[in-house]
């Protein structure tokens, strides 16, 4: 199918942008467009849209006089249904094109279009309908096209409240995402400033350490040094013990001699 035959056309992209569903159409609305475009949809292009939609009512059946003479005839359902609107239903998939190849893209279609429109035509003609008018062919014509008109008023209405509500749903959503990103935000913040104070502080904790450790390996160095030098001193002091010694032995030994 060509993007010319498809339904449904973006209000904001124009011609060249259409969709074959509802809901192709809303999420290019919803992720290429802003929240703003959804409130701001063109009345009329909305209007033109659903009306191409709607089942077309051939003349021949609009002009058509009811088989009897009641006047209120026309007033009744069943002769709203089979003489007034003869498409009461949905258009099916082969009225859409449709070949059996994309019978799941058919099946998906028709359950997005979910306002009762053959309902809304006769509530319409019914209410808004005076008995002694449609004897008159014209008349009947304005009559069904005022009633076309107000049932795509009201599918647009129901549409577009479905928009703003889907619009109000994900700007609520966001609105907590941020709330939550924020909180989270905040919690991390906290935790590492805690972080922090605590690296700080085993940071001078650690730098103490290492001064402490310097000054006892400094103290260690100073009492080997110490130990070393007493080290010396003994022997020197031991050498010169056995130097005296030896001398002490060789006086007693001269004494000796001349004594004898």
């Amino acid at each position: 199918m060509a993007s010319l035959d498809l339904p449904y056309r973006c209000p904001r992209c124009g011609e060249h942008k259409r969709f074959r569903s509802l809901s192709s159409l809303r999420a290019h609305l919803e992720y290429n467009h802003t929240y703003e475009t959804l409130y701001v949809l063109s009345k009329s292009n909305s209007v033109c849209d659903a009306a191409a939609l709607l089942p077309l009512v051939a003349e021949g059946a609009l002009l058509t006089p009811a088989n009897n003479n009641d006047p209120f005839e026309p007033l009744r359902p069943s002769a709203l249904k089979e003489r007034h609107f003869p498409c009461r239903e949905l258009p099916c998939a082969d009225d859409l094109s449709l070949t059996p190849a994309n019978s799941n893209s058919a099946a998906r279609y028709i359950p997005n279009v979910e306002f009762p429109l053959g309902e809304i035509f006769m509530k319409k003609a019914m209410t808004s309908t005076d008995p002694g008018t449609h004897g008159n062919p014209s008349t009947a014509v304005a009559v069904a096209a005022n009633v076309a008109a107000s049932a795509v008023e009201a599918a647009y209405e129901e549409g577009l409240a479905r928009l703003k509500a889907r619009a109000f749903e994900r700007l609520e959503l966001d609105e907590r995402l941020e709330k939550l990103s924020e909180e989270v935000e905040q919690k991390i913040a906290a935790r590492v400033g805690r972080l922090q104070a605590e690296l700080e502080r085993k940071s001078s904790e650690l730098e103490r350490a290492k001064q402490e450790s310097e000054r006892l390996s400094q103290e260690k160095q100073d009492l080997e040094d110490k130990a070393s030098e007493l080290s010396r001193q003994v022997d020197v002091s031991v050498e010169m013990l056995a130097n005296l010694k030896q001398d002490l032995v060789n006086k007693e030994a001269e004494l000796n001699h001349k004594q004898q």
